[in-house]
C-alpha cells in the first residue's frame, strides 16, 4: 500500500513538473525557470475589511525533482513541493502586484490548475474578479473553478494531503473523481466567463469543503444570479441539475427494492430542456431525460431477469431521477429565482422577439412557470441481469 501511495505521489509531482517544463520550453516565451514562480492554484476571498484577499499556491520544481529522485538535502527531511502566499488589495490585480513584495520572482499564472472563490466574495459578486481573468493574457482558461463553503480558499490551499502533497493536483483529481459520480458541477473558467454574461442561463459552480484536517470534499454546487451566490445545491439536487442539463456521463443511483437496495450504474444519459409556447407566451417548461443503466449491485434475493421485474426496475429508477430533478428545479424556482437550467437560452434561440421583452426579468417569469419532467429509463439485459447470490 505504501509503495502505491509513493508511486501516486511521484506520478503527480512528475506531471506538474512536466507541465512546468512544457510551458517554459514553448517558443512563445523563453523565460528561464529560475525567473518565475509557477502558480498551481489561486484562492480569492473578501476579507473582513472589505478588501480582496488573494492566496497563491506556488510549485517548487527543485523540490519536486529532489522528491522524485529520492534525494533530500543532507539526507534530512524532504523539501515541500509547494508554498502559499496571501496578500490583500483593492482588486485581484492590485493584490497580485503587491504580493511581489513577499516573493522573489514574478508570478506566472499559465500553470494555474484550480481557482477557489470564497463564500463571502461570491455573495458580494464575482463579476469584477472575472474581469481580471478575462484581461490577463497569461491566464489558463481551462482551470477548474470552485466555491468554498464553510471554509476559506486559503485553508483549502494549505491542506497537506498524505496521498498527494500538491494541493492543486489533489483537488483537481478529487473533482474528476466526483464528476464521474455526477455529484459535482465541473466548471472551467472559460465556461464561467461565458455564463456570467448570459441572461438566459445563470452560472452554477462546483462546491468544495473541508472533510477533515487533510481531506477536501467536492460535492454539490453553488447557484448564482446576476453574478452573486444565492444558494447551494446538495449532492442529489446537483445530480438532478446535471441530468437535466445533459452533463451526466456516468453515475451510481441507489434505488429501493422490496428486499434490499439496488445500485444502478448509469452508462448513458441524454438530457434536454425546452419551453412550450401558447398564444405567443411560454406556458410550460419541459425536461426530458433518456438513459441506459446496468445493475451494479443487488442486496436482495429476488429475480431481476423477468420482463415484469425489469419494467418495475426501470420505473423506480426513472422516478428516482425525476425526484432529484424536481428538487433542483424547486430550489431554482422558489428559493433562488434563478434559471440555472438555460430555459431562457431556448427562448432566446427560438423566440427572439419574445425574449427581447422578457430578458431583463426572465428569472421572475421562469420562477412562476409549471414544469413537466419525463424520464425514460432502460435497463440493459445482456450480461448484467443475473440472479443474486443466495444467502444461507
Amino acid at each position: 500500500m505504501r509503495r502505491k501511495v509513493k508511486l501516486f505521489r511521484i506520478t503527480a509531482m512528475l506531471a506538474v513538473l512536466c507541465l512546468v517544463l512544457l510551458i517554459l520550453s514553448g517558443c512563445w516565451n523563453n523565460r528561464d525557470l529560475s525567473e518565475l514562480n509557477m502558480v498551481t492554484a489561486l484562492g480569492i476571498e473578501r476579507s473582513e475589511d472589505g478588501k480582496v484577499l488573494v492566496t497563491v499556491q506556488v510549485v517548487e520544481p527543485a523540490a519536486i525533482q529532489s522528491t522524485t529522485s529520492g534525494k533530500g538535502k543532507g539526507g534530512g527531511e524532504q523539501p515541500k513541493p509547494v508554498f502559499t502566499v496571501s496578500y490583500k488589495g483593492e482588486t485581484v490585480f492590485d493584490a497580485l502586484r503587491s504580493m511581489l513584495s513577499q516573493v522573489d520572482k514574478r508570478l506566472f499564472l499559465s500553470t494555474t490548475q484550480v481557482l477557489i472563490l470564497g463564500e463571502r466574495l461570491s455573495k458580494d459578486g464575482i463579476v469584477g474578479v472575472l474581469d481580471f481573468f478575462q484581461r490577463d493574457h497569461e491566464v489558463e482558461y481551462e482551470m477548474d473553478v470552485l466555491v468554498a463553503k464553510d471554509t476559506t480558499p486559503t485553508e483549502l490551499l494549505q491542506i497537506e494531503n498524505d496521498i498527494d502533497p500538491i494541493p492543486a493536483v489533489y483537488i483537481k483529481k478529487t473533482v474528476e473523481n466526483t464528476v464521474s459520480r455526477a455529484k459535482v458541477k465541473r466548471t472551467m473558467l472559460i465556461d464561467l466567463i461565458k455564463d456570467i454574461g448570459n441572461s438566459g442561463r445563470q452560472p452554477v459552480i462546483g462546491q468544495i469543503t473541508k472533510a477533515g484536517e487533510k481531506v477536501v470534499r467536492t460535492e454539490g454546487a453553488a447557484a448564482f444570479k446576476d453574478g452573486k451566490l444565492v444558494g447551494w445545491l446538495g449532492p442529489y439536487a446537483t445530480r438532478g441539475f446535471l441530468f437535466a442539463t445533459d452533463k451526466v456521463k456516468s453515475a451510481i443511483v441507489n434505488i429501493p427494492a422490496d428486499d434490499g437496495k439496488i445500485s444502478m450504474e448509469i452508462i448513458r444519459s441524454k438530457g434536454k430542456v425546452d419551453v412550450k409556447f401558447e398564444n405567443g407566451n411560454p406556458a410550460l417548461l419541459t425536461v426530458q431525460i433518456s438513459l441506459e443503466a446496468n445493475v451494479g449491485e443487488y442486496e436482495g434475493e429476488g429475480k431481476l431477469a423477468s420482463p415484469d421485474a425489469l419494467h418495475k426496475l426501470e420505473e423506480i429508477l426513472g422516478e428516482e431521477i425525476k425526484k432529484e430533478i424536481g428538487i433542483a428545479i424547486k430550489l431554482a424556482q422558489k428559493e433562488y429565482s434563478s434559471d440555472i437550467f438555460g430555459f431562457g437560452e431556448q427562448i432566446h434561440k427560438y423566440h427572439p422577439q419574445y425574449w427581447k421583452k422578457v430578458e431583463n426579468n426572465w428569472d421572475d417569469v421562469f420562477s412562476n412557470l409549471p414544469v413537466e419532467i419525463k424520464v425514460d429509463a432502460k435497463v440493459r439485459r445482456t450480461g448484467v441481469i443475473k440472479d443474486p447470490i443466495k444467502k444461507d
